[in-house]
């Protein structure tokens, strides 16, 4: 229930000691795959991802340029039978041509926080029924069988301990319920409030650990880039090289923080797929 998240349930957490990618237990592996079959019987697309999310993951650098051929993946190459899993199928029912890397999710905007999600006040008409949260939406449209998610920059200004917790395990819940496997992620951090920063990507640590869900560490894999990855005239967004590719995977595009996100966003999706098969 909202209000009974205590701050120091999680104080003895070290976001920087979990790693960069999920490990997935045979526990974790066991329960994801009963999730993902039901879900299967349900009728979700084991070759669709969802994204949820703010504006970096409503954004033209976040995965989005792998939808085609034009992107390098240098050293990771091994990563390309992944693409080319999830670049198959449309991502959508009808007439929608897009698959899960140029699609916008309907429960991904910019300006969402933690509950938006789960508000139908932000549903989008021309896909959403009266009355139904984005993530309802987008779960029902979508028929993913995978969810990558990550929310927490605009919560630092917006959202305390009490209620980022709440609705972190509410949207949580609803995508395993949905038969989804959901891929958690830690967020970046801000400059304004790092203590803020580090309390809610803890409470993401926790939430993952008690759901028995994947979770991607990307606050850490910022960690040692130059201004952690951060645009720093503009601290909601990542950074992306001058050339304004984040889909080259060399060392000198991985310095920046769109380009380590999606090579990580890959590798932990890559890691999940792996272990369900």
């Amino acid at each position: 229930m909202l209000g009974e998240f205590d701050p120091a349930s999680v104080s003895g957490i070290d976001v920087l000691a979990l790693p960069v990618l999920p490990e997935i237990t045979d526990a974790m592996r066991a329960h994801l795959r009963n999730t993902v079959a039901r879900g299967r019987a349900k009728g979700n697309r084991p070759d669709v991802f969802s994204k949820l999310g703010d504006c970096m993951t409503e954004n033209e650098h976040f995965l989005l340029p792998f939808a085609d051929g034009d992107y390098d993946l240098g050293d990771y190459a091994s990563l390309q039978p992944l693409i080319e899993r999830f670049r198959r199928t449309p991502a959508r029912a009808g007439n929608w041509a897009k698959n899960s890397f140029d699609t916008p999710g309907l429960s991904a905007a910019g300006g969402f926080n933690i509950a938006a999600p789960l508000d139908p006040t932000w549903s989008n008409p021309e896909w959403c029924r009266n009355s139904e949260s984005p993530l309802a939406c987008e779960l029902r449209v979508a028929q993913p069988a995978f969810a990558v998610i990550m929310f927490g920059t605009n919560d630092v200004a917006l959202t305390d301990g009490a209620t980022y917790d709440y609705f972190l395990r509410s949207i949580v819940h609803s995508v395993l319920d949905a038969g989804v496997a959901p891929i958690l992620s830690t967020f970046p951090y801000r400059p304004e409030d790092p203590e803020k920063t580090l309390l809610l990507n803890r409470i993401a640590v926790r939430v993952a650990a008690d759901y028995q869900i994947p979770i991607m560490n990307l606050y850490r894999a910022l960690e040692a880039l130059p201004d952690r990855g951060v645009n720093t005239a503009d601290t909601i967004h990542l950074n992306v090289a001058p050339d304004g590719r984040a889909d080259v995977f060399d060392a000198a595009h991985l310095r920046y923080g769109f380009a380590t996100r999606n090579l990580v966003t890959l590798q932990s999706l890559e890691s999940v797929v792996k272990a369900l098969e």
